[in-house]
């Protein structure tokens, strides 16, 4: 499964991003990477920082043990 992945300077600018009662949260897999996935690209309630979530890392998703 596809995931994008942020860099620090992108999950602290994006993190917790509400519109309309909606947030972006990202979490952790197991490589300790920042995630969210990739229907964000499609929400329409995250149409405002579309350009911001299309820089994100695209990757495959890695599970917690």
């Amino acid at each position: 499964m596809l995931v994008l992945k942020a860099n620090t300077e992108q999950y602290n600018a994006l993190n917790y991003y509400e519109n309309n009662g909606n947030i972006l949260e990202f979490v952790k897999d197991g490589n300790d990477n920042w995630i969210v996935g990739m229907n964000v690209l499609t929400a329409e309630c995250f149409y405002e920082i579309w350009n911001e979530l299309s820089k994100l890392e695209t990757i495959e998703f890695i599970q917690n043990e």
